[in-house]
């Protein structure tokens, strides 16, 4: 249990100072002198509020992250897990039911736990810098969206892995793997159809002859897109964005109407041209390819770990794991135990990620001017989309 906390230390540690750090370094470049040809793109007057704003966020982000470090070590240390663990054994239900009780207690606890960090950053900062236009009634439409999704997707694939580590012994892992993957290319093909809308509105692109030259513009790259639609992020916030998402005859553009207000139709162009150059470089299938291949190392380092002894001895409950096993409740608390060790080693892979994300958008801004060579709108709608 010490080297565990010892973790969760050395992670919020380290978490807040690049955190601070980070703040440091864009206060000492909003304060030097521009060069040149940086000067004639930024408003140097909005450098005051944008440092305000990301001290504001700074400060919020190390208040959730105090939350989040007391609540888990209150978890660990109290004994509620071996508690909680016991407690959902002598119900009378499945060994998944059991297991999925323990999560969903955990789980209850954590999005308590971060709900005031949400609510003061969509009513508190984000409205201070009027960003943030969500009201009550949505917030809580959101929220409960969001809940009853968990429950139709979480659950099932909470339950389908309880499930195989249960019958299938060390090997679950195998079809565990199979199984996440196919849930996830499903989601990924489901979500611009059936999931987004829950969330806002989608409609075509009401602009005749930007939705033209979007299309062209794919046509050019030979980028197979199925649509082109706008939605009304403005009901949250002030902040644009664009997006390309699913595959097959479910890919589409989506437009935030934040950014159709904002941008030029150069400068809209010349953005989806950058994100078009993540498929045309593949960076999209690197990453999902990536992605199945890290998800089969996590499970199966997961079901190595979940299968020792020591683990339930850490947490004060081997005397379960010998009557029940590493299957539903015990499972259950293995997994979350993990997930929270696995947090802090995630961040020693941080570097690697973002050297290779880094990497990535340069050769999307790279793409971007050969198929749209138009660079000043590309400079202009990056900077407008920061």
């Amino acid at each position: 249990m010490t080297i565990i906390v010892l973790l969760l230390l050395l992670d919020f540690a380290l978490t807040t100072a690049l955190s601070w750090l980070n703040l440091a370094y864009l206060r000492r470049r909003a304060a030097a002198p521009l060069p040149p040809e940086w000067a004639a793109l930024l408003d140097t007057s909005r450098f005051p509020q944008m440092v305000a704003y990301r001290e504001a966020n700074t400060w919020l982000a190390q208040g959730a992250r105090i939350t989040d470090l007391a609540v888990t070590l209150g978890i660990l240390l109290s004994g509620l897990l071996p508690g909680l663990a016991r407690w959902a054994a002598a119900l009378p239900a499945a060994r998944v039911v059991q297991g999925l009780a323990v999560l969903a207690v955990l789980g209850a606890i954590s999005y308590i736990a971060g709900l005031p960090w949400g609510l003061l950053s969509d009513f508190g900062v984000e409205r201070k810098f009027g960003f943030s236009t969500i009201t009550w009634k949505t917030w809580l439409s959101d929220q409960v969206k969001s809940l009853l999704l968990l429950l139709v997707l979480g659950v099932p694939l909470a339950g389908a892995l309880l499930f195989l580590m249960e019958r299938m012994g060390e090997t679950w892992w195998l079809p565990a793997w199979g199984f996440v993957t196919l849930f996830q290319l499903l989601v990924a093909y489901l979500a611009p159809v059936v999931i987004f809308p829950l969330f806002n509105k989608f409609e075509p692109l009401q602009d005749e002859a930007l939705r033209e030259e979007i299309f062209a513009l794919a046509r050019k790259a030979g980028f197979p897109l199925g649509g082109v639609f706008q939605i009304n992020a403005s009901l949250r916030s002030t902040h644009s964005n664009a997006y390309f998402t699913g595959f097959g005859k479910s890919r589409r553009i989506a437009l935030f109407d934040t950014l159709l207000e904002q941008l030029s139709h150069p400068q809209i162009l010349a953005v989806l041209a950058h994100e078009i150059g993540h498929w045309k470089k593949r960076h999209i299938l690197k990453g999902m390819v990536g992605g199945i291949l890290l998800s089969g190392l996590g499970l199966a380092v997961v079901a190595w770990v979940l299968a020792r002894p020591w683990l339930y001895t850490v947490m004060g409950m081997e005397d379960l794991y010998r009557a029940v096993g590493p299957v539903g409740p015990v499972a259950a608390v293995g997994l979350y135990v993990f997930g929270v060790v696995a947090s802090p080693l995630g961040l020693l892979l941080a570097p690697i990620a973002n050297g290779i994300s880094r990497r990535r958008e340069y050769e999307a801004d790279a793409y971007s001017l050969e198929l749209y060579d138009h660079p000043t709108a590309l400079e202009e709608g990056l900077i407008r989309l920061t």
